[in-house]
């Protein structure tokens, strides 16, 4: 059997649920589990404050910042972030550990 091997970033809401999501920002790939999870339970990217939404992969809020501003390319940066939205895995809390779950 085969097993799908791949880069999670895991953590917990505000009101406490678990979550597991792929770890890089569809943006310029940086590294989202070095990001925070805002107090809408958005996981934000570290590098440019795009925020995505852990239960559907999907990028909430595009890139921050000056460049961003130019209407055609924040434009595009959000449809990338919303054809091609984050995985997501299911997972639950097990004696505090998140652990992910099989299916």
């Amino acid at each position: 059997m085969s097993e799908e091997r791949q880069v999670l970033a895991v953590g917990t809401l505000p009101d406490g649920m678990p979550f597991a999501v792929g770890n890089a920002c569809r943006h310029q790939l940086a590294t989202l589990g070095r990001g925070r999870v805002t107090d809408r339970g958005c996981l934000q990217c570290p590098s440019h404050g795009a925020e995505y939404d852990v239960r559907t992969g999907k990028m909430d809020t595009g890139p921050q910042g000056m460049v961003f501003g130019f209407p055609p390319y924040s434009a595009a940066v959000r449809a990338i972030g919303s054809l091609v939205p984050l995985s997501t895995r299911r997972v639950s809390l097990l004696d505090g550990w998140i652990c992910l779950v099989d299916g």
